[in-house]
């Protein structure tokens, strides 16, 4: 009985807040709508939403008039003045002090394509976020799994010992009885009375166990389960056609990519002409007439044309390094891919063989039950001891839970197979 045990919580170890207490039935499927309700990642995704709304409106301003102040006052050790005296012409001296007050508008006509890709590029970085979400939320129904079926499994353990304590208890009936009678020793009730209590004492431990791990769903899912919490059985009959790239983590390098793609279209970008208009509006002395000390209003507008002919082919350098860090990915993809196949063929062979050994669980509990019968008649009649007994009767607990334990273990198997190509939903 040590290996039920032993197998409830490494079966655990594989594997908030309080709302009005809950019970009856819970299902797989809604355990995975109330953690990802709960799960506080899942609010990212609004967020990440957000951050890309502002800077789109923020790279959308590229496009309106910029309007700027800016006002000089200074003080200069000489001035122009013309070197030579024109007769009957008197030439003012400019004074060496000038004030400027101004205002001024650029306005962006063309700038190569770049903020229609920095736009692109911010819609890439919006995908991978989002992306990234998905995959910890479906690591989070896989979690989800992991704790529900640990769940179910102590549970079929808790009513495989109740059921042998009522068999056992039972059995200390009549043997008692024979006791009384002077037939049968009394040590031979004393063994059924410490296994009783031996069964108790694993159903304790049992209890605690499940108490813990649906503490844990409850956390997970933001729930307060009452201790009369029904788990629902899941059943996978069939098995979907292996797949190595519908996981949301696959999928993430694949948008990993595509943003690369676009940075990378982008370092082109970077030497193309820019074309902006400009106006100029201001106050000061001197004006545009650079012979007045007055002060006087001015105005000027005009286009500005820049290219940048030459940058020593720093953009092509950029865009091989942007070119190595996409093989870095495509080599990740491959890793992932490779690793899927050794996953999903181990999960594969389990399966398989799970299904083996319950055929032969069957076989098993059907002899196993009629050798425990026949030890029982051979007990009540004195011809064996009850620690003859309790061997017996132990190998047939023992195959009941085999059994059950296959059983669950072939329904998780084929979960796991299902998530691991990513098809939870």
């Amino acid at each position: 009985m040590k290996i039920i045990i032993k197998s409830v919580i490494a079966l655990i170890l594989v594997s908030g807040n309080v709302s009005a207490q809950l019970s009856g039935q819970l299902t797989l499927d809604s355990c995975y709508k109330l953690a990802l309700a709960h799960n506080p990642l899942s609010r990212q995704g609004s967020l990440y939403n957000e951050s890309y709304q502002l800077q789109e409106s923020a790279l959308n301003d590229n496009y309106l008039p910029q309007v700027s102040v800016g006002g000089q006052l200074s003080w200069q050790s000489d001035v122009t003045a013309l070197p030579i005296n024109i007769p009957n012409m008197v030439i003012p001296s400019l004074d060496k002090d000038s004030y400027k007050l101004n205002l001024d508008v650029n306005q962006l006509i063309w700038d190569g394509g770049l903020t229609r890709k920095q736009k692109e590029l911010e819609k890439a970085g919006l995908l991978v976020n989002m992306q990234s979400v998905d995959a910890e939320n479906y690591r989070l129904r896989e979690t989800v799994n992991q704790v529900y079926f640990s769940i179910l499994l102590i549970q079929e353990n808790v009513n495989l010992i109740k059921l042998s304590m009522s068999e056992v208890q039972s059995r200390l009936g009549t043997i008692r009885a024979g006791v009384s009678n002077g037939m049968i020793l009394q040590s031979n009730a004393e063994v059924l009375d410490a296994e009783i209590i031996r069964l108790e004492q694993m159903l304790t431990e049992l209890v605690h166990s499940r108490d813990a791990a649906i503490f844990r769903l409850g956390e997970l899912t933001g729930q307060n389960f009452g201790p009369d919490l029904e788990l629902g059985q899941p059943v996978f009959d069939s098995l979907p056609q292996m797949n190595t790239r519908l996981r949301p983590e696959y999928h993430l390098l694949e948008l990993q990519q595509e943003k690369i793609s676009v940075l990378q279209n982008m370092t082109g970008l970077k030497v193309m002409p820019r074309i902006t208009a400009f106006g100029t509006i201001g106050y000061g002395k001197p004006g545009l007439n650079m012979l007045s000390n007055s002060f006087d209003a001015f105005a000027m507008a005009g286009a500005r044309f820049s290219w940048t002919l030459w940058n020593w082919n720093q953009h092509k350098k950029e865009s091989e390094i942007i070119g190595i860090q996409k093989e870095v990915i495509e080599t990740q993809k491959e890793n992932f891919e490779r690793n899927q196949r050794i996953l999903l063929n181990n999960l594969n062979q389990e399966i398989l063989k799970t299904e083996t050994l319950i055929a032969a669980d069957h076989r098993i509990l059907k002899l196993r039950e009629s050798i425990e019968k026949s030890a029982g008649a051979q007990l009540n009649q004195g011809i064996i001891t009850s620690s003859e007994y309790l061997t017996e009767q132990n190998a047939q607990t023992q195959a009941r839970f085999n059994m059950s334990l296959h059983k669950l273990q072939l329904q998780y198997a084929r979960l796991n197979f299902i998530a691991t190509i990513g098809l939870l939903k």
